[in-house]
């Protein structure tokens, strides 16, 4: 067996491990996992605390931690052999050593047993599906995570132990080394337990709880999508106004420019108006200066006319009167003679 390369593979183990993907999933949510609940970035306190949805990632991606690291070291040293498995053990003991003591932050890591899950999964996949089964209906039931994990690792301790032929120190102490990590990590948890204040997570709860806050949360999307909908037609409606007011003072634009011009042209016409008027104006005291001028002189005219038919009856009259007087003497003489 190379240990060079086993240590190279296990220093890798131990920095895919520190790899801590509840934190990394609430910041995303703008949440420092490890100032709510337990503090512990793992997938029970993601679960209680930014939702199932994230907790349920969370395990899953803490999972494959483990599981990549002991695929790793299983195939590098070759599956269904004794070296292989040992490989696969030393791996996946480093990754939860790196999860659980992480050197990027400050050694302040989770609690391991997801990523425990993984390294089972690769050395007893059967086996650790079922007990894994057992284990979820045992937090259905009785709402104990840490009580679950424990014995999970036990199991599989136990199971891998009796099961191992030929039997071999090296992975027993590997083994035996994943049951003291997790039980150490738990025991703040046994004392909790112990005292009967543990933390519970109740699944059933936690599923109708979700279903009712995705209801709402829908909900909340459908109004938020409605308002923003309003949003848009008020912004619409806002710039249809402002296009229409545009329009609106440029037409008023115009019409006071067409306004403007037709002042202009109305000066002028009165311009050429009132030029006409004052000449006909003067046109027509013209015309009535000689028409009052005219009567003057006709008057003058009847006035000598009558003047010279006065001295024509005169003289008319004059004549007569000296023919009729000659009459009147012959006949004074008639009568003489008579």
């Amino acid at each position: 067996m190379n240990y060079w390369l086993l240590a190279i593979l296990v220093l890798v183990s131990y920095f895919i491990g520190n790899i801590s993907f509840a934190k990394i999933l609430a910041r995303k949510q703008k949440i420092d996992i490890t100032k709510k609940g337990s503090g512990n970035p793992g997938a029970t306190n993601m679960y209680r605390n930014v939702g199932p949805k994230l907790g349920y990632l969370t395990l899953l991606l803490d999972l494959l931690k483990g599981l990549s690291a002991s695929l790793m070291g299983l195939l590098v040293f070759g599956a269904g052999t004794i070296e292989g498995l040992i490989g696969l053990y030393a791996c996946g003991l480093s990754a939860i050593v790196g999860h659980i003591f992480p050197v990027i932050y400050k050694f302040k890591g989770g609690k391991g047993a997801a990523t425990m899950l993984g390294v089972f999964a690769v050395a007893q996949p059967i086996p650790m599906l079922i007990v894994f089964i057992l284990g979820f209906i045992f937090v259905w039931f009785f709402q104990y995570v840490s009580v679950a994990s424990l014995l999970f690792v036990t199991i599989m301790v136990i199971y891998q132990n009796l099961t191992l032929t030929p039997p071999n120190l090296a992975i027993s102490l590997m083994t035996f080394a994943i049951f003291l990590l997790i039980w150490f990590v738990h025991r703040s948890n046994i004392e909790r337990l112990l005292k009967g204040k543990e933390t519970a997570t109740n699944i059933k709860q936690k599923i109708f709880k979700d279903k009712k806050y995705q209801q709402k949360l829908e909900e909340k999307a459908e109004e938020k999508a409605e308002k923003t909908e309003i949003k848009y037609e008020k912004a619409e409606e806002k710039a249809e106004l402002k296009q229409e007011k545009a329009e609106i003072k440029s037409e008023i634009k115009e019409a006071k420019a067409e306004i403007k011009v037709a002042k202009k042209q109305i000066k002028q016409v009165r311009k050429t108006v009132v030029g006409a008027g004052t000449k006909k104006k003067k046109i027509l005291k013209d015309k009535q200066l000689m028409i009052k001028k005219k009567p003057t002189s006709k008057k003058k005219n009847i006035t000598a006319l009558k003047k010279k038919s006065v001295t024509k009856k005169k003289g008319s009259n004059s004549l007569i009167n000296k023919i009729k007087k000659p009459k009147k003497a012959t006949n004074i003489k008639k009568e003489d003679k008579i």
